[in-house]
C-alpha cells in the first residue's frame, strides 16, 4: 500500500511542502517507513523542530499525524498513533457519489447578487456582533493575473477579494477567508504538492493528468488541484475554491482536500455560497449540513450539531 506525507518548507513563499512517499505490504509497516522517511529527511535539512501536525496517507486514508516535526517524540511514539488512527478509519470506497443524492450543503433561499448577499451578512454583524466584517482590500487590482496564470478571474471574485482583506474570524465555521494574496499562496501550494505527487509516483501520474482534466466541465469531481481552481477559502488543510473550468457550473464552489475534491462542486455559485451563510445567520439555522451559528458576548461561533 502507497504512503504519502507532505512536510511544510519553512519560510517559502508561496508556501510549498516536500512530499515523500513509498510502498509497504501493511499499514505498520507503511506508518514506519513514513515516519523513518520523514525524520531521516528533516535531518538531512537541519530542519528546527516544529510541534505543527502534518497530512499523512496510507492507502486511499487522510491521517493528521502529531509529533512528526519534532525530533523529541519518539519515533515508535509517532508509528503508534498513525497506526491507530488508520485502524480506526474504515477504507475509502471507490465510488462515485450520485449527483442527485450526495450530500450538499443548504442552499440559499433567495437568488440575488453577491453584493447583496454580502450586505446581508455585513447587516449581520452589525447587529449582533458591533462591528464590521469585511474591510476592502489593499491588494494590488485584483483583476490582475499573475504572471505565468491564465485565468481571469469572474465578476464575483473580483468584488469578493476587493472586500476580504480584513474579515472577522470564523465567518464560516472552520474556514478563514482569504485575500487575493493568500488565495495566491494556497493555490501555489496545492498546485506544487500535486506537482510533486506526480513526479515520485508514476501511478498517480499515469492517472490523473492535470491538462486532461481542466478540460472537463466545472464541477466534474477532480482529484488534483488545477489552475482554474481559485481558493476563497482555507482552514486545517481543507480549501474552499471556485472552479472557473469550462460549462454551465462555470462559477461554482467546492472543497478540497488532501484526498481531492472527490464530491464535486457545493454550491453553484459564490453568491450561493453567501447566501447560505447569510440564511443561516440570519434564522440561526444549520449552515454546511452541521454547524449552527450562536452569538455569545458580542462573539460568533459555530455549534457543531449530532448526525442524525
Amino acid at each position: 500500500m502507497w504512503w504519502i506525507v507532505s512536510i511544510p518548507k519553512p519560510g517559502s513563499m508561496p508556501p510549498s511542502a516536500a512530499g515523500l512517499d513509498g510502498s509497504a505490504p501493511s499499514i505498520e509497516q507503511a506508518a514506519r517507513a513514513l515516519v523513518v522517511t520523514a525524520r531521516s529527511y528533516l535531518r538531512q535539512q537541519q530542519r528546527e523542530p516544529s510541534t505543527r501536525s502534518v497530512w499523512g496517507h496510507i492507502d486511499g486514508m487522510t491521517i493528521t499525524i502529531e509529533g512528526l516535526l519534532d525530533p523529541a517524540i519518539p519515533e515508535r511514539q509517532v508509528v503508534e498513533q498513525i497506526i491507530s488512527v488508520a485502524n480506526v478509519i474504515p477504507a475509502p470506497a471507490i465510488s462515485t457519489p450520485d449527483s442527485e443524492t450526495r450530500r450538499r450543503p443548504q442552499q440559499s433561499l433567495t437568488s440575488c447578487d453577491l453584493d447583496t448577499q454580502l450586505a446581508r451578512i455585513q447587516n449581520w454583524t452589525l447587529t449582533r456582533l458591533g462591528r464590521d466584517v469585511f474591510i476592502a482590500g489593499a491588494d494590488p487590482d485584483p483583476t490582475t493575473v499573475e504572471p505565468g496564470g491564465s485565468v481571469n478571474l469572474p465578476a464575483d471574485l473580483i468584488t469578493l477579494f476587493g472586500r476580504s482583506d480584513g474579515n472577522l474570524p470564523s465567518l464560516m465555521p472552520g474556514y478563514d477567508l482569504l485575500n487575493r494574496s493568500r488565495s495566491d499562496q494556497i493555490q501555489a501550494l496545492w498546485l506544487d504538492i500535486g506537482a510533486d505527487q506526480r513526479e515520485r509516483i508514476p501511478e498517480f501520474a499515469a492517472a490523473f493528468d492535470p491538462a486532461a482534466l481542466s478540460t472537463e466541465r466545472a464541477g466534474t469531481a477532480c482529484e488534483l488541484f488545477l489552475p482554474e481552481f481559485i481558493p476563497i477559502a482555507d482552514g486545517d488543510g481543507t480549501t474552499l475554491f471556485v472552479d472557473t473550468r469550462e460549462g454551465e457550473l462555470s462559477g461554482c464552489v467546492s472543497e478540497y482536500t488532501a484526498e481531492g475534491a472527490s464530491d464535486g462542486w457545493l454550491w453553484p455559485s459564490v453568491a450561493d455560497t453567501f447566501g447560505a451563510l447569510a440564511d443561516s445567520l440570519e434564522a440561526e439555522s444549520v449552515f454546511m449540513t452541521y454547524y449552527r451559528p450562536v452569538v455569545r458576548d458580542r462573539t460568533l461561533f459555530w455549534n457543531r450539531e449530532p448526525r442524525s
